[in-house]
């Protein structure tokens, strides 16, 4: 991930549109198709289109509780905060800080403003064609609901661990699976190229995710650990949704040692419609 989960609010919100928007939604490279139809395991390939069936909907309601833990497990410090994301005048998602806490204190005014210079600065850089941009050797990674092991984009690079195990989560019968596949990069790196690990839980007879586990191998510079889990349900009306995501990282920044868990719950979704092109 990109962004220091540690930075604040502004962050974590910027990380959260990254997460779920990193592009218009409903891009889908052109192969697509192609590689969906790539052989893989039946359960695996029935998770695949119920991804593509749910790709379009939006979380209208983002609810984040950050922490900072002391090494002993204790809290710290704790950010709480309220994210709206809905269509703009131009047809973009966009989000809005709609109140935000830190220690039960209110900073709603104060993060709404770090969000805005933020936004203004990720704006200037879309415009920007600098050619030290185009020359930069620094290399990011970030992940994204396109980055989905579901996704039809990442089939053809996917390699899948199929096992006999069977675990059952709240209910559902499920199968477990490996995965990993090369984590997308903004930009070309000298180093070892990360890969993005895993683990899923698919229900059986249905092919719904049910739980998704993964971190990157290696991690980000100063990442002593760090794991992501989403889990998904239904959103009524057929739709399979996430409704949750938690985060555990721990690393070293200069000289201080950092340790964060988030816990994220998604709602409200809804569907987003591709803008028609302007003539």
């Amino acid at each position: 991930m990109k962004n220091n989960g540690l930075a604040g609010f502004s962050c974590i919100a910027v990380f959260l549109c990254a997460l779920l928007f990193p592009a218009p939604a409903g891009a889908a490279a052109p192969d697509s198709a192609g590689a969906a139809a790539k052989a893989r395991p039946a359960l695996w390939a029935q998770a695949v289109k119920i991804f593509e069936a749910n790709k379009d909907l939006v979380p209208g309601k983002v609810l984040q509780k950050i922490q900072e833990l002391e090494d002993d497990g204790r809290v710290k410090s704790e950010s709480d905060a309220e994210v709206s994301l809905a269509l703009d005048g131009a047809g973009e998602i966009k989000s809005d800080i709609v109140k935000a806490s830190k220690n039960g204190k209110d900073v709603t005014a104060a993060e709404r403003k770090k969000a805005e210079e933020r936004s203004k600065k990720e704006a200037a850089k879309k415009t920007s064609k600098s050619d030290s941009d185009k020359d930069s050797k620094e290399s990011s990674h970030s992940f994204s609901m396109g980055d989905s092991p579901f996704s039809p984009e990442v089939q053809n690079d996917l390699r899948i661990t199929e096992t006999d195990a069977r675990e059952t989560i709240g209910a559902r019968s499920c199968v477990r699976f490996g995965y990993a596949y090369p984590a997308r990069t903004e930009k070309p790196s000298k180093g070892k190229p990360a890969t993005v690990k895993g683990t899923v839980w698919i229900e059986e007879g249905t092919g719904n995710p049910v739980k998704v586990e993964f971190t990157s191998d290696p991690l980000p510079k100063g990442a002593k650990t760090m794991l992501t889990t989403l889990h998904y349900g239904s959103g009524g009306n057929g739709s399979w949704i996430l409704e949750r995501m938690e985060f555990e990282a721990s690393g070293s920044l200069l000289f201080f040692k950092k340790r964060i868990r988030g816990d994220i719950a998604f709602g409200d979704y809804w569907k987003y419609v591709e803008p028609s092109p302007q003539k």
